[in-house]
């Protein structure tokens, strides 16, 4: 565990974590691990009651955790259900059983059989069984109810699930799948009851049927949602929260302020802390803990490649050459970001940053790479400048890197008209390819290059820009298929070689994990991985002394 500093700041734990040493647990049957909860002696026992409040900048779009891939679905929705698998809170290289006692591999990896708990209620009191884990995974793999991200993954892997017995699920691959683990640890692989979303649309919260330590409590459209206690949990002891409840807040300012205030007992779950805020925590607030830590989210603008002006590479790399990352660093997330290529830059599958800033978008001379735009533009045919739509998501966090990126681009003759929507409408026309360029900060919602990479494969259901090179896919299927560490390593990094000479779309840089909460707030994960606002543990473990939590 990280320690505290007088100041109360908490750095994160900034070691490599290989989710391909999990892929490699394919090899190897393991057995029942506790989500990490170390042994607690007589003082650190939890104390019970009390309720998290916390922080998300909009409202979800739908209860349904196979469909929506956003932060503010998942940080609400989350608590309620439970995966075959979960990533240990705090030694996130490991996965380890949940739903599933274990796991078992046969046929050469092509075959997993999973040995399921017994006695698991979901919040209606029915039972948890084989055929709630089909189902679930069936639906992830199903275009028609599951979101692109999740049917891409699995649709080159995945065969179909039977039932040996009530409680024994075996998973047909047709191929080894090194980030498979990793994929059902994930909080996007919920395993929900059977034929809910025949009974029930994924806009009522009836379709809220988990068998997680929380059960749905109350939701207000716009305003708040809100989790209770579930008293037939099948982990015993847990949780020890009576509930949480994530507020809508869409101004930072108003964040901070509710926190000081004492109105949230988090900013949010790793999100919504900026730098000058943390210093006056630092000074003024010593009850307050902040953490900064790893993110597997970039500011991501993506262009189509399909129509003009943007299926001509020369296009495409003066858009890179004139953005000013470091710029955009201070300006949007007051220098707590990372400069990045096309997956995270604290994992090992990344370039070392000594070979990155030798491509020409990463070198230090702005006039030099400006002057090269230009001239880039002028032999595409766009010697007088151009005009682009650029669809934005709205919200603080992504409109002020938009507007960096946006004074860019005018010093080199391309003039950028923003329009803002809100995550539905620019998920609607991007999935439509009905863009120019848009700007939707992408996630990894597991540190693993099959999520980073996937959405750049030709013909992939997410990959919404229509890039397409023969040569990257030969290298992703490889890669995918390989579990030695080191190799796939070599295989990754000839991928980032292709895409910063391609650039089907531009990172403008990577966010960090910020947060506080207040230190009443015991057994809060560090940030051992680069995703922690997506698999933050489902609040299970966490607890507030006396019971109150601010």
């Amino acid at each position: 565990m990280p320690e505290y500093s007088r100041s109360g700041h908490r750095q994160g734990n900034h070691r490599l974590v290989s989710l391909c040493a999990l892929a490699l647990g394919l090899m190897v049957a393991l057995g029942i691990s506790p989500l990490g909860q170390p042994p607690l002696s007589a003082a650190d026992r939890p104390d019970k009651g009390g309720t998290v409040v916390f922080a998300v900048h909009e409202y979800g779009p739908s209860f349904d955790l196979h469909y929506e891939t956003s932060y503010i679905a998942m940080q609400g929705l989350g608590p309620l259900y439970n995966g075959l698998l979960a990533f240990d809170l705090y030694d996130n290289a490991k996965v380890v059983g949940d739903l599933a006692e274990r796991w078992e591999v046969g046929d050469g990896g092509k075959r997993l059989t999973f040995p399921l708990r017994k006695g698991v209620k979901f919040h209606d009191g029915s039972d948890f069984t084989c055929a709630d884990a089909k189902y679930s995974l069936d639906r992830l793999a199903d275009p028609k109810r599951a979101n692109p991200t999740f049917t891409a993954i699995l649709k080159d892997i995945y065969v179909s699930s039977t039932c040996a017995d009530d409680l024994t699920l075996v998973v047909s691959l047709k191929r080894p799948a090194a980030g498979l683990l990793a994929f059902l640890a994930g909080e996007n692989a919920a395993m929900m009851k059977h034929g809910v979303d025949q009974r029930f649309d994924r806009k009522d919260p009836r379709f809220l049927v988990g068998t997680g330590p929380f059960k749905y409590k109350s939701h207000t459209m716009g305003i708040d949602f809100q989790g209770q206690r579930n008293p037939n949990y099948f982990k015993p002891g847990l949780p020890h929260l009576d509930g949480y409840r994530s507020v809508v807040m869409s101004d930072l300012t108003r964040i901070f302020a509710s926190f000081r205030a004492r109105q949230l007992t988090m900013t949010g779950i790793f999100r919504h802390l900026e730098r000058p805020e943390a210093d006056i925590l630092t000074r003024d607030f010593p009850d307050a803990v902040t953490v900064i830590g790893p993110r597997s989210t970039w500011d991501n603008y993506v262009m189509n490649v399909t129509a003009p002006p943007f299926n001509d590479v020369r296009v495409r790399k003066a858009i890179a050459l004139a953005t000013d990352r470091e710029k955009m660093i201070e300006i949007a997330v007051e220098g707590w970001g990372k400069l990045g290529g096309f997956i995270g830059p604290h994992l090992p599958f990344a370039l070392p940053f000594e070979e990155l800033k030798q491509y020409p978008q990463y070198q230090p001379d702005m006039e030099k790479r400006r002057a090269e735009a230009r001239r880039l533009l002028a032999e595409a045919g766009y010697a007088k400048g151009l005009t682009v739509e650029l669809l934005l998501r709205r919200g603080p966090l992504y409109e002020r890197g938009a507007l960096s990126r946006q004074d860019d681009l005018k010093k080199i003759g391309v003039t950028e008209k923003i329009v803002l929507l809100d995550t539905a409408a620019i998920r609607d026309r991007t999935l439509k390819n009905d863009f120019q360029a848009y700007t939707l900060p992408a996630s990894a919602q597991y540190d693993d290059p099959d999520v980073f990479y996937e959405r750049l494969v030709c013909g992939a259901a997410s990959n919404t820009g229509r890039y397409c090179n023969p040569e990257f896919d030969k290298l992703f299927k490889a890669q995918s298929e390989e579990f030695d560490v080191k190799k796939r390593v070599e295989i990754t990094r000839k991928m980032e070689r292709i895409l910063l000479q391609d650039l089907p779309d531009d990172h403008g840089y990577y966010w960090m994990a910020t947060m506080a909460y207040w230190n009443r707030v015991q057994k809060w994960p560090p940030p051992v991985s680069g995703t922690m606002v997506f698999t933050f543990g489902k609040f299970e473990q966490v607890w507030c002394k006396g019971g109150k939590c601010m």
